[in-house]
């Protein structure tokens, strides 16, 4: 049997690769791409690139990329390990494909995002010229009674997100907390709208917390439905204070809002991604007994790695 890797318009694979995306992600009890990169696909506004892998006619792998957000990112999903195509060819097409539309000048590197699950990819990302970049925590913790009661004596007053009335405060907002964070420090109007109009948005679980009427901290979560793997999961899914409020105890605040009403909401196990070298949060989060279910790794291509 022979793979056959195709570059193929967004459009006219879109249901087929989200589908395929939807079943590896139940297979491995995790996504296996990124909200940003899901929902660009489903938009079909949006014209992200894809790499196809097939076999025999059929799927069994997967690269998507982007240059959404100021960044430009890849990332790949491939069927059961017996049954995989080889991943190099994914990447390898499709990094090409991205050079190809990129001006020769453009600075910015290629990010690759590997889930835990995926223990190809560092040999892969050596063969390809990729070297290891970010490592992301996953942080999980038990909603108990005990915790709870210990949150409570954190939280601040906070409301739920309005869509149309504070996107472009919050944009602000978020962007000035993260400008050193190219995926989610560069967001824009159509960033946010494909999430507000995402079927797992809940406005309710989105809260705000304000300083003489202007919007200081927030924080957005998220709820998973149970799956094979794990029960229903609330996420902490942004959080940040504005760099002008900081030391102010807002950052554990609006974590035990966020976790406060996720168990609100019936479910009894939170969980958060954050940044390895991001010591503080860690600290906080951990602080709050989060502990580290899995990690998650970003290898980069840089420029000149391309030429």
């Amino acid at each position: 049997m022979r793979d056959v890797i195709t570059l193929e318009a967004t459009a006219d694979r879109q249901a087929e690769v989200l589908d395929f995306c939807a079943e590896v992600a139940a297979a491995h009890g995790h996504a296996v791409l990124s909200d940003h990169l899901r929902l660009e696909l489903a938009d079909p506004e949006a014209t992200p690139l894809v790499a196809l892998a097939r076999r025999d006619g059929h799927l069994v792998g997967v690269a998507v990329a982007s240059e959404a957000n100021q960044s430009l990112l890849i990332e790949v999903a491939t069927g059961h390990l017996h049954d995989q195509p080889a991943p190099t060819d994914l990447v390898t097409a499709l990094v090409a494909a991205l050079v190809g539309r990129i001006r020769d000048s453009d600075p910015r590197p290629i990010t690759w995002w590997v889930r835990a699950h995926d223990p190809w990819a560092d040999a892969v990302a050596r063969s390809c010229g990729f070297r290891a970049d970010r490592r992301l925590l996953q942080l999980r913790v038990r909603l108990d009674r005990a915790l709870l009661d210990r949150l409570a004596t954190f939280t601040v007053p906070t409301r739920a997100f309005r869509p149309g009335d504070d996107d472009a405060e919050w944009l602000q907002v978020n962007n000035r907390a993260f400008a050193v964070h190219g995926e989610q420090g560069s967001w824009d109007e159509t960033t946010l709208r494909r999430r507000l109009t995402a079927e797992w948005f809940d406005a309710e679980g989105f809260r705000l917390h304000e300083h003489e009427g202007r919007l200081i901290a927030f924080c957005w979560t998220k709820m998973h439905a149970p799956n094979a793997h794990d029960g229903a999961l609330g996420e902490i899914y942004v959080i940040a204070v504005d760099p002008d409020h900081t030391g102010r105890g807002l950052g554990r605040a609006l974590t035990a809002a966020g976790l406060v009403s996720i168990a609100s909401r019936g479910v009894d196990e939170a969980m958060l991604y954050v940044d390895a070298d991001n010591e503080p949060a860690v600290a906080l989060y951990r602080s709050l007994g989060m502990e580290v279910h899995h990690v998650d790794r970003s290898f980069v291509l840089a420029t000149e790695t391309r030429a």
